[in-house]
């Protein structure tokens, strides 16, 4: 038997190999369906990869607005990281002002939004020194039935770009027009022409990386990017280079970019193509457009080219010739004469000539509204050219500045009929008193003065062999000096900076200047109570309690405390109010049942009311809280009361 076995497996191995199994073809239907998760398998990938990276934050929130939890859900703000879309690798990019917009827009309401760079912005002033603001106070006057929100996305070392890449982020907020002030920065702004940013010589591209950056997975290949040309190259991160340099340094790729080269005419078609494309958005969406041109600076500042690398002469000789004419007194050639060398300013920091009739053509084709500044500028200006009387520096206003850009563009709303509201233009004040309410104290100036004096000491200014470190050689002078350069040198917060002078005010007994930068605080966030005490309390202490009550009452209305109803209270008693003073201090027992001045004063009210119980009793509780309290016990006395 095992025999037999063997051989029959002999038998099995001499057999020769039978034909190969056929495989069995794929239906039409399978066929597909493995074509199909071929395909879809990378975008599934990548689509799990986005989803990981936004649960894992990686990024952080580039949305243009944002909800703090200080503002409890009613309010929104411009987010103060929007600016790293644009500069990704910077700890503290530029961000847009603090305006805050109700987050459910009202039925009767007046919503606008301005954009632009640093002079939309306000440089170098606080919020408090926009030109948005400044329009806002003046549509509240005339347009008392709608409530007024004008919202700044103004950012410095931005341009047209930036523009374009919010028009979305602003139409989904619903705007009732949006108000586009810029030009200066097209060729060093962020992505410009002549950027160390820059993308190439597409707009259209520029705009589509910028929109890409929505998506995680595109952040996290451009970091990746980013991180590995660095190694190759060994070039510096942007950090390093603010380390060493102001950020109108660090922001420069070509020094010389002569009018008419490729460079230019680059910036030329960027800034129109940016245009269009932003205003197209917003007229497809039925939102009215104003746009204005770009003044500079001509009468008083000479041009940068000397100080290019290489050097360029030929726009300070132009400059010169326009000295001479000006001072001939033939101010028509002077204009065009300086317009010339700024021109041919190598440097371009300010906005060539040919972007005002490039602005007045955009809007004509696109259906917006074009703001004449540079003419509002030449008609007030000294000689009808701008400088000094109306610049800080090459294009930054000074505080007349910034309140005719607001009357320029409040103009034009003004011939638009208000977009539609009823208004009562004879409730418009003087545009001095607008000025006024700006609430720019000389803490503000000096801040100013200290920001321009840190910029205009370095280039392209001076030459960069002659650059100054304002910031780490400057001694203020005295207690306000101080405090101004500290918070211009970043070193403390504007409101810190307010609060501190306010304070020093306070224990010079100079309650007026005092207030006035409370005041200051209250402009910019009118929501807050804290700055309305503090004014409440230093005009009490400079015995104006009739100046005083108004704060206090806002205060206490904003948000009650035992403080601010005590402060009413004491109000009311030096301005004989007893029983308004007996209703506040009672209040602020309430909320703190052992405040012993309350206490005090409260049993002082009954008794000046011949409410002899209640002032007995009230004395008695203090006696349980503070036996010691300077007064009680006369006081005691003088009610009848014996103390044991």
């Amino acid at each position: 038997m095992a025999r037999r076995k063997k051989l029959d497996a002999r038998s099995d191995r001499a057999r020769p190999p039978g034909p190969p199994a056929q495989k069995v073809p794929l239906s039409r239907e399978k066929a597909a369906l493995f074509l199909a998760i071929t395909l879809l398998l990378p975008f599934v990938l990548v689509g799990l990869l986005e989803i990981g990276l936004r649960m894992g934050g990686y990024g952080g929130d580039l949305s243009a607005f944002e909800t703090p939890p200080a503002l409890h859900g009613v309010y929104k703000v411009p987010s103060e990281n929007v600016g790293k879309r644009y500069f990704p690798d910077e700890q503290y990019p530029p961000s847009p002002p603090g305006d805050a917009f109700l987050v459910r827009k009202p039925a009767h309401s007046m919503r606008l939004f301005v954009m632009g760079e640093s002079s939309a912005a306000g440089f170098p002033y606080p919020p408090n020194g926009t030109f948005a603001r400044v329009i806002r106070d003046a549509l509240s006057d005339v347009l008392p039935n709608d409530t007024v929100e004008v919202i700044n996305l103004g950012m410095a070392a931005t341009n047209t770009f930036a523009i374009a890449d919010l028009a979305r982020d602003v139409i989904r907020e619903r705007p009732d027009g949006v108000l586009i002030y810029a030009g200066h920065n097209e060729y060093y702004g962020a992505l410009g022409a002549g950027s160390t940013e820059s993308l190439g010589s597409f707009p259209s591209f520029v705009r589509l990386y910028l929109r890409l950056q929505n998506f995680r997975t595109f952040l996290l290949l451009r970091n990746a990017v980013s991180k590995t040309f660095a190694l190759v190259h060994g070039g510096r991160s942007t950090k390093e280079i603010e380390a060493d340099a102001s950020r109108m340094e660090s922001v420069v790729s070509n020094q010389r970019i002569v009018l008419g080269d490729a460079t230019y005419k680059r910036g030329v078609a960027q800034y129109e193509s940016n245009l269009r494309y932003a205003i197209g958005l917003f007229r497809r969406a039925g939102i009215p457009v104003f746009v204005g041109s770009t003044p500079s600076n001509l009468r008083d500042l000479a041009p940068f080219g000397p100080n290019a690398a290489p050097p360029d002469s030929n726009a300070t000789k132009q400059f010169f010739l326009a000295k001479a004419s000006l001072a001939a007194g033939d101010t028509g050639l002077a204009a065009k004469q300086f317009g010339k060398a700024r021109d041919l300013d190598v440097i371009r920091f300010r906005a060539p000539g040919e972007f005002q009739p490039l602005v007045q053509k955009v809007a004509r084709e696109s259906g917006a509204t074009y703001v004449p500044v540079v003419e509002g500028f030449a008609a007030s200006a000294q000689y009808g050219i701008p400088g000094f009387d109306l610049f800080l520096e090459h294009v930054h206003p000074n505080q007349r500045g910034y309140v005719l850009i607001a009357q320029l563009y409040f103009d034009a709303l003004k011939k638009a009929n208000f977009l539609g509201r009823k208004s009562d233009t004879t409730r418009l004040a003087a545009w001095d008193e607008y000025t006024k309410r700006m609430k720019l104290t000389p803490l503000d100036q000096r801040i100013a003065y200290h920001t321009i004096r840190t910029v205009t000491t370095r280039w392209p200014f001076v030459p960069v062999s002659k650059n100054q470190d304002y910031r780490g050689t400057y001694h203020p002078v005295d207690l306000l000096d101080s405090i101004a350069f500290n918070e211009s040198r970043g070193g403390m917060a504007w409101a810190q900076a307010k609060m501190m002078a306010a304070q020093a005010y306070s224990a010079r007994d100079k309650p007026d200047s005092a207030v006035a930068e409370y005041d200051g605080l209250i402009r910019d966030e009118p929501g807050i109570e804290v700055a309305y005490r503090f004014a409440g309390r230093a005009w009490l202490a400079g015995n104006h309690p009739e100046l005083a009550r108004p704060y206090l009452e806002k205060a206490f209305a904003l948000e009650p405390s035992a403080l601010t109803a005590y402060g009413l209270g004491v109000v009311a008693m030096q301005m004989k109010e007893v029983p308004r003073a007996i209703q506040y201090f009672g209040r602020a027992t309430q909320m703190a049942p052992n405040m012993a001045p309350a206490l005090y004063q409260l049993s002082l009210a009954y008794g000046l009311s011949r409410d002899l119980p209640h002032a007995q009793s009230t004395a008695l509780r203090l006696v349980q809280v503070a036996p010691n309290f300077p007064g009680l016990a006369q006081w005691m006395t003088t009610i009848g009361m014996v103390r044991r």
